[in-house]
């Protein structure tokens, strides 16, 4: 009996699945999902439980959970998985620009991460590899194997915006192993290993943090030399988050504004005014700074050449991170809804 398990055997996020030809499909405004997203799976399941994650320990029950953010993730033998990568790497038509290596939380992650990465790479695949790496299980050593193996970018995933929110959703007091001091410090190796903006972090926007929790946690990464990677919380069913409301498009937006101009430099600490509950009310915007200038901060914020398309909401509905660059006209709608008086006044 074959042993389905990691490193021989990954999970694809349902987009990539469509681009290596494994399920049919079409995507909007043939807006391809450009990142090969690679998911990690083992007969025992993820370590963790992490309350917003169909992964999690006490939800899955082992390894056959059905989704994360919001996907299908279709488990595929690696080795088909890098010749399909191989044969279509370079033509346009699948519009390949990278792949990323995703862990669970399992002993076991890191170890075959780098050995993902290293097969990916002895097979000829040149597509830029980021490792998206669970701090928990993945040290500074691990990381400077990675970057042996082949990959350019990494990205740590602490997720929540401050100490008492990351507690809350991934820590000891939802039975949950994740520490937010390790993943602190993760920050730091993952810079020191792959460079200034080539090691980031992913946060979620709505696991229950103030909007000044977020700004803070963006400034302290910006200023360690991460980028950032924004992703807007949607429920996933069978999950104890299941009931909680995804974050409102105007909160989101909000965010996404201020993470790109953090990034861009555009503003410092002092720009960001808010009230005593911790909401944005406003920003001092530079006066030379035009509605246009801003289109790239509501498109898809992560390693270069990630879009992942609809994994923030369902079809139809708003699009929390454009998976292209926005029209002025988009761009318009997506200052407006973030309700800041300074950033409405340049579109008023």
């Amino acid at each position: 009996m074959i042993q389905m398990s990691s490193p021989d055997w990954v999970r694809l996020s349902f987009g990539a699945d469509m681009v290596l030809g494994y399920s049919p499909g079409v995507f909007l405004r043939n807006a391809l999902n450009t990142t090969i997203n690679l998911l990690q799976y083992y007969p025992d399941g993820c370590k963790a439980n992490c309350q917003y994650c169909g992964q999690a320990r006490e939800v899955a029950e082992g390894p056959d959970c059905k989704t994360l953010i919001r996907v299908e993730w279709p488990l595929r033998p690696l080795d088909d998985v890098i010749r399909r990568i191989r044969e279509r790497q370079g033509d346009p038509t699948y519009g390949i620009q990278r792949i990323c290596v995703g862990q669970l939380a399992h002993p076991r992650a890191s170890p075959d991460a780098i050995e993902i990465t290293r097969r990916i790479r002895e097979a000829g695949v040149e597509v830029q590899i980021s490792e998206l790496v669970t701090a928990t299980y993945t040290y500074r050593r691990h990381m400077e194997d990675m970057r042996k193996a082949g990959a350019n970018m990494i990205d740590v995933a602490i997720d929540g915006a401050s100490r008492e929110v990351f507690d809350n959703v991934r820590g000891k007091p939802v039975r949950s192993m994740h520490s937010w001091d390790r993943y602190i410090k993760a920050i730091d190796e993952a810079v020191d290993v792959f460079g200034k903006m080539n090691a980031g972090i992913h946060l979620i926007i709505g696991l229950g943090e103030t909007e000044k929790e977020a700004v803070d946690l963006m400034l302290y990464a910006h200023g360690r030399g991460a980028k950032i990677s924004l992703f807007a919380f949607y429920p996933e069913e069978m999950t104890p988050m299941e009931k909680v409301k995804p974050v409102p498009v105007s909160v989101y937006r909000r965010m996404q504004l201020s993470r790109w101009l953090i990034e861009n430099n555009v503003v410092g600490e002092d720009a960001f005014v808010f009230d005593d509950e911790g909401k944005l009310k406003d920003l001092m915007l530079p006066s030379d700074l035009k509605a246009e200038d801003l289109s790239p901060a509501f498109m898809t914020s992560g390693c270069p050449g990630c879009n992942r398309p609809y994994s923030n909401e369902r079809p139809g509905g708003v699009m929390k991170n454009i998976p292209w660059y926005p029209s002025l006209q988009q761009t318009v709608r997506a200052l407006k809804a973030t309700k800041l008086p300074s950033v409405v006044s340049l579109v008023s």
